[in-house]
């Protein structure tokens, strides 16, 4: 009887043990919960598109800029050069307001700067002209030097229509005229035909672009 009683005993502890290492066991492997995969929030490029957008070529990088811009893509045109307009993001989309559809030919390409013309056909249906050079680093336009264009013959003359932006009495800007603040960062031409820039120069004045 004490035999069976030391018996029943060493079984019990067994069990005991047995059950704890099993219980261990299960904490060791328990199974891991898979979690879904992260996406990238709206309006964020995905690191493939970020990859290529540094590769693209100078002229390719022009190309797809105002691509960009015809499909009304801004946030994409803001990262492959608007930001450096020298405006701010709002103001860069609202001076596209006027445009129906950009034409760009590059003329030529000469290691990173583009040299390249615009016809940007307005939501009247006149055309602007516009030539310059873009200057490209690592997929990005960093350096825009680009004027409006017009045909022989033609002077933009003060009050004339060849000059923009325009004052509030519809008059040409001249070099050196205080620009608004709306206008901080805008590009024109003045009413000699040079192109201006909005920019601080002891307070907010079109300078020679």
């Amino acid at each position: 009887m004490r035999k069976s009683a030391i018996t029943a005993l060493g079984v019990a502890t067994l069990l005991a043990a047995g059950c704890g290492a099993s219980s261990t066991s299960a904490t060791i492997s328990a199974p891991t919960v898979s979690q879904p995969a992260a996406t990238a929030p709206a309006g964020s490029a995905s690191p493939a598109a970020t990859h290529h957008a540094r590769h693209l070529g100078p002229a390719a990088t022009v190309r797809a800029y105002f691509k960009a811009i015809n499909h009304h893509h801004y946030g994409r045109a803001w990262r492959l050069g608007g930001r450096y307009t020298g405006s701010s993001y709002t103001a860069f989309v609202s001076g596209f307001a006027g445009t129906e559809h950009d034409t760009v030919t590059v003329q030529s390409v000469s290691g990173n700067v583009v040299r390249a013309r615009l016809a940007a056909r307005q939501t009247d249906g006149s055309v602007k002209t516009y030539e310059g050079t873009y200057r490209v680093s690592h997929g990005v336009i960093t350096g825009f030097h680009v004027a409006q264009v017009f045909p022989a013959g033609t002077s933009p003359g003060a009050g004339g229509g060849g000059c923009h932006p325009k004052t509030s009495t519809g008059n040409c800007y001249e070099p050196g005229e205080f620009c608004p603040h709306a206008d901080e960062g805008m590009t024109g031409i003045a009413g000699d035909g040079e192109a201006i820039i909005c920019e601080d120069n002891n307070g907010l004045r079109w300078e020679p672009a």
